[in-house]
């Protein structure tokens, strides 16, 4: 099987070392199942002048969710490069729905394979964008990081039974590992930068608790008069401006790791959550409506979970958590689950071999 992974950008940066969690199986199918996987890049140029006519002032906000102009140019420019694999993997909405249309004009024919996140994530807009929607979802096996989103998007757009399936995002557990001595951990650690953070939350519940020390690691801006116990720090996956290892050693001495979110329909902090429970720190993530954790992850068990919006809660649940020392039980739960890096990738391999199977068009 010969296997391409096609990515928005940043993992040219990350070579072959360090957690493989952001590859999403890619890594593991290749060494663990002697594919042929290649890890591609979408180009970061502009939409060229034609696409930009056609998908940004004919179309307008008839395309996708998540999709525009410029990433449909660049799908378009990668295709000559995508002839000679077997199957494409998109990984990311916007590059799976670029590269389902071309497909739906007849200018890529390779079996597809899109991880979708955020498409029922805001309103549909019209019936036509319904419509497009849910004929391009037609043209790929599409894959979801958990269930939360599935309902909708099987309401919403009518796939196929078998044409869309959960699959359970997991973390390289080989990397993000407890310390060999687990001793005095201290502070509270929050890590992301996803728009769906509730930072705002998260400074505020640090206001209530002025005693313990808080550190944001994220690429968005602070906020303004923030408090003496908050330490914001920066931080991007892409540029590698944390190291993972120094990331690891954050986690691996935080006395608690906080996800704050906004209410969302969307999964998100499933990253950050996990690579903290591997590390044996205790976690408190704000439960969505895009929560992820279906009955893997418990609430008093392996996390402490608050609703969105409310400092007061957010505050107890941190100082709860962080007196409670180094805690495995999140770890075991997701090595039981297998919420792996190796886990996704087996569950994915299915995906990937139904999409051959099928030649789906």
């Amino acid at each position: 099987m010969k296997v391409a992974f096609v990515y928005a950008g940043g993992r040219h940066l990350r070579g072959t070392d360090g957690p493989s969690d952001f590859f999403y199986g890619a890594r593991e199918l290749s060494s663990r199942l002697g594919w042929s996987v290649d890890c591609l890049e979408l180009d970061s140029d502009p939409a060229d002048p034609l696409t930009g006519l056609i998908a940004g002032r004919l179309l307008g906000k008839l395309v996708p969710p998540r999709t525009s102009a410029a990433w449909i140019a660049r799908t378009r420019r990668l295709l000559p490069k995508l002839e000679g694999y077997d199957v494409v993997v998109a990984t990311a909405t916007e590059i799976s729905f670029g590269l389902a249309l071309w497909k739906e004009l007849g200018l890529f024919k390779k079996p597809l394979v899109g991880i979708l996140c955020g498409a029922v994530n805001y309103p549909i807009g019209s019936e036509v964008r319904r419509i497009i929607t849910a004929r391009l979802l037609g043209r790929m096996q599409a894959v979801l990081f958990a269930d939360s989103e599935e309902a909708e998007i099987r309401k919403r757009f009518k796939p196929d039974a078998d044409g869309i399936q959960s699959g359970w995002f997991g973390v390289d557990d080989t990397f993000w590992i407890p310390p060999s001595i687990d001793g005095n951990r201290s502070g509270v650690l929050a890590v992301g930068n996803d728009g769906r953070r509730d930072y705002a939350s998260l400074v505020e519940a640090a206001r209530i608790l002025p005693a313990i020390p808080f550190t944001v690691v994220t690429r968005l801006d602070a906020p303004d008069n923030l408090p003496k116990n908050v330490l914001w720090r920066r931080g991007d996956w892409k540029d590698n401006a944390l190291s993972d290892e120094g990331l690891q050693d954050l986690y691996q001495t935080a006395a608690c790791v906080v996800v704050p979110l906004r209410e969302s329909l969307q999964p998100s902090g499933q990253s950050v959550a996990m690579q903290a429970m591997m590390c044996g720190a205790p976690v408190v993530i704000t439960k969505t409506a895009g929560w992820w954790g279906s009955d893997v992850i418990r609430d008093g068990r392996e996390v402490a979970l608050v609703g969105p919006g409310n400092a007061e809660k957010l505050a107890a649940a941190i100082q709860r958590m962080e007196s409670s020392g180094g805690e495995l039980a999140g770890r075991r739960a997701l090595l039981e689950a297998k919420w792996t890096a190796q886990g996704f990738a087996e569950r994915f391999a299915v995906v990937i071999e139904r999409a051959a199977r099928a030649g789906r068009k």
